[in-house]
């Protein structure tokens, strides 16, 4: 599925799809109470679903593509945990 093909689902469709072939990538908080959680798709784009945790609700998701106009993958860069066998750079 494209990007474009996902943008044209109905929102409950665009979720089901997302749950049943997305792939969880990370998570951020945007409040206290909003997570977001990025998961990347098998056609080589995101999605992000903001997830309200008092009421255990999707709030909204938003797609996008790695290196477009909308790209969201900078917000996640300070929980990247590089692997310990890496030498340290000073």
């Amino acid at each position: 599925m494209t990007l474009n093909q996902f943008n044209a689902l109905p929102e409950d469709q665009q979720l089901a799809a997302v749950y049943a072939t997305g792939t969880y990538v990370a998570r951020r908080w945007q409040e206290v109470y909003e997570a977001v959680l990025l998961y990347e798709m098998p056609g080589r784009f995101f999605v992000e679903l903001t997830y309200h945790v008092d009421t255990n609700e999707v709030q909204y998701l938003f797609p996008f593509e790695a290196g477009g106009e909308d790209d969201r993958l900078g917000d996640y860069a300070m929980f990247v945990q590089l692997p310990g066998w890496l030498p340290a750079v000073e």
